[in-house]
């Protein structure tokens, strides 16, 4: 009896009981309080970035750091900027390196950052408490990088610059720690992984803690990192390095990047559990390390166990479905239906296209319905899981409505013109994979390889399980680990007329439709090639199937209609725009939204206005008390002409009567380049599209209210080189007040100037 009490209790005690450690949630949280609420948000150069750099340095030195300081980033790739990196050094025994790294920058200047990454700095800050007292073995590193929301800078910059480099063995990284939800380990960079050990102690340490929610995206990473643009965080400039590197990430589908990523809206436990990782994943290798180089493998983990495969052996395994592939069209062809048939049907494969259009199109606007019912653009933000069950329904009354029009367009009963042209469309689209890499390959692999399987065997039960295995590559690869990320990044896309937006759900429509059309192909090929499952089409296309999907569908929007699409954690975002032509002396004011603007209450002089109609744009007549003073522009030149070419020695100056939020200069010519472009500041070339070079001069943000740019070049002929100059506020020039509930306003003043040097007449 008293052992069935205690195994009872045991059971009882929540996950992570057993976990503890002396990282300190309440510390943390007392930390993130200050980054996110006391200094606020924090984009890239900014003074609050700075004031989060030197709180994390004050706080490196306070908890026993040996060494502590900002190391200064004054240019990233793209713009000059006065960012850097909080280091705090607490020296081991020996000189080798363990860094702990997440960053303190946000992504704007309306994004507290509390999640994104106050909280990966906080942890960071919370383990040099931890570390600061002890006696390791290992000297450790502690890293909050500024710029990480601008494409990695800080983390590029410090694994460039940083003197001890060669030094560090391992790079632990935290990027969101919020609540005890779903937490992704992320071994991954563009053309590296972290080694097997790494990825292995990460997983064994997580479990021992007693945690649960562990994951690895094997279908996100998989695509996200067969692009250099892809999503990703600062351990990857350590593995481009060579350094073994992994990345903690909890709960991408909270609200990041956007205003409501605040302390209110955080959940402190994720704290503790990332700072456990850490912790002991540091413990565990204070005393060295198996090796210091990266690795390349397909990583799925099974629960706590994780499968690496090889990268040849996904090769292999595309060579080995393309040989199956062509052995089971030769099958398939000896069986196929007499060129010469009396009763042939034509076109199948153009048919087969409309009837996935058809599909795809049933599933896609499928919220569109109860966003127009609803009244707003976007209502999936708040009931994601909702609307892809509607979705799954709409596509089963799409399958419906696409065998209806079989019976007007009837399809052939012949398997091979069926599975001819799926094995053409995966094999095409495999080739077309291996410009993005062998882990993108393994998809329409997997789907030629098992609808193959499907039609060379013979019995008609383990044929129809192996043509639904078939399509489920493409099923989690479309949507995958990270979908809700990207449904909220499509939603929040700025509004654009209705000709783009029909292009737009157009693009989306083909996209998907490239996908599902080989395996509606593979379908009809398996189901054409057994009597048994010939009646599939006649079952997709009954009265059962209408009244199920239709029910489904009905309860669905009459369950959703009545629903908040916005709530407490989402919010709409409204863009209040104001803009000054110091070139035309013109004023312009307008507002717009990725949602409707209906119910915003604008309050703006005198007047007071109501949206009352479903737009997304509103323009406003500006008043009189539009300051238009805050920015003057001085340009001072030499010149002087020889034959055809004209010198050019320009002393660009402006001046602001406050803090830019950025500015960028931009100096162009339609010719291939600017002859005898220099300057003695930093600036980006580059080559858009018929337009010829560019010479761009970008700070961010908030630099000083004084900026002076030498440039030199020339003018040859009748060419001209233009100047554009575009410096933006975050804050308005002309005073107005915008209301609305569960609405976030993002203030912009944006002042802008063009000007031609030409050859002298």
């Amino acid at each position: 009896m008293k052992l069935t009490c205690l195994l009872l209790l045991l059971f009882s005690i929540p996950g992570g009981l057993f976990s503890q450690t002396d990282f300190s949630q309440e510390n943390a949280t007392q930390i993130l309080k200050v980054l996110s609420v006391e200094i606020g948000p924090r984009p890239m150069g900014s003074p609050a970035e700075h004031r989060a750099l030197e709180f994390a340095v004050q706080k490196f030195m306070e908890y026993g750091c040996d060494t502590a300081y900002i190391m200064p980033m004054n240019r990233s790739s793209r713009s000059i900027t006065t960012s850097g990196i909080a280091v705090g050094i607490k020296r081991g025994a020996n000189k080798r390196m363990i860094c702990i790294g997440g960053h303190i920058d946000s992504a704007g200047p309306e994004v507290p950052g509390a999640d994104d990454d106050g909280s990966g700095a906080s942890t960071v800050i919370e383990l040099a408490r931890v570390f600061g007292k002890r006696q390791m073995q290992s000297t450790l590193l502690f890293c909050c990088f500024g710029g990480e929301e601008q494409g990695l800078e800080g983390s590029r910059y410090f694994v460039n610059h940083f003197a001890g480099i060669d030094s560090v063995v391992l790079m632990l990284q935290t990027d969101m720690a919020n609540g005890v939800g779903v937490i992704d380990i992320d071994p991954d960079t563009h053309g590296a992984s972290a080694p097997q050990w790494l990825t292995r102690a990460a997983i064994e340490e997580f479990s021992k803690l007693g945690y649960s929610g562990l994951r690895y995206p094997t279908h996100f990473f998989s695509f996200n990192y067969a692009t250099q643009s892809g999503s990703g965080s600062d351990h990857e400039s350590f593995l481009h390095a060579g350094i073994p590197a992994i990345d903690f990430t909890t709960d991408v589908s909270k609200p990041i990047h956007t205003p409501r990523d605040n302390f209110e809206n955080f959940d402190p436990r994720g704290l503790k559990r990332s700072g456990d990782v850490v912790q002991k994943l540091t413990e565990r290798f204070d005393g060295g390390v198996p090796n210091r180089k990266t690795d390349q493998y397909w990583l799925l983990l099974i629960g706590s166990t994780p499968l690496f495969l090889p990268l040849w052996s996904l090769w292999l395994f595309a060579a080995a479905s393309i040989l199956l592939g062509i052995v089971a069209l030769i099958d398939v062809r000896r069986r196929r239906e007499p060129p010469d048939s009396p009763d042939r049907v034509r076109w199948s494969g153009i048919k087969m296209i409309l009837f996935t259009l058809c599909i795809v199109a049933c599933g896609w606007y499928s919220s569109d319905l109860v966003g127009f019912l609803k009244g707003v653009r976007h209502p999936t933000t708040a009931d994601l899981p909702w609307f892809e069950l509607l979705a799954a329904a709409a596509l089963v009354f799409g399958f419906w409505l696409a065998g209806q029009l079989a019976r007007v367009l009837p399809l052939s009963r012949c398997p091979y013109i069926f599975f001819k042209r799926a094995a053409l469309w995966l094999t095409a689209i495999l080739i077309l994979s291996m410009f993005l890499g062998v882990k993108v390959v393994l998809y329409p692999a997997f789907a030629l390889f098992f609808f193959s399987v499907a039609m060379l065997n013979r019995h008609w039960i383990p044929k129809m399980i192996f043509a639904l295995i078939a399509p489920l590559g493409f099923v989690l690869l479309l949507f995958s680990e990270w979908f809700g990320l990207i449904v909220h990044s499509f939603a929040g896309m700025p509004p654009v007329n209705t000709a783009v937006a029909f292009g737009v759900n157009a693009g989306v429509i083909v996209f998907y439709s490239l996908f599902l059309l080989p395996v509606l192909y593979g379908f009809v090929g398996v189901a054409r090639d057994t009597a048994r499952l010939r009646t599939t089409g006649a079952f997709l296309a009954s009265k059962k199937t209408l009244v199920g999907s239709l029910a489904v569908c009905i309860a669905l929007c009459v369950f959703l209609v009545p629903r908040p699409a916005y709530n407490e954690l989402w919010y709409r975002d409204v863009n209040v725009n104001q803009q000054v032509d110091l070139g035309k002396h013109s004023r312009e004011i307008s507002i717009e939204s990725p949602e409707y603007l209906t119910g915003v209450r604008i309050h703006y002089g005198s007047s007071d206005t109501l949206i009352g109609t479903k737009t997304q744009t509103a323009t406003l007549i500006s008043g009189p008390e539009f300051d238009t003073t805050w920015l003057t522009v001085t340009q001072k030149q030499q010149t002087r002409q020889s034959g055809d070419t004209c010198f050019f020695d320009v002393e660009l100056s402006l001046r602001s009567k406050l803090r830019p939020y950025t500015v960028n200069v931009i100096y162009s010519t339609g010719k291939d380049e600017i002859p005898g472009f220099t300057s003695a500041i930093f600036s980006t070339g580059e080559r858009p599209a018929g337009k010829g070079e560019e010479r761009v001069f970008r700070w961010y943000s908030f630099p000083d209210t004084n900026i002076t740019i030498p440039v030199q070049f020339m003018v040859v002929g009748d060419d001209s080189v233009g100047e554009k100059i575009e410096v933006t506020y975050d804050t308005l020039a002309s005073p107005m007040r915008c209301e609305r509930e569960l609405t976030s306003f993002i203030l912009r003043t944006r002042y802008v100037e063009e000007h031609a040097y030409k050859k002298w007449l």
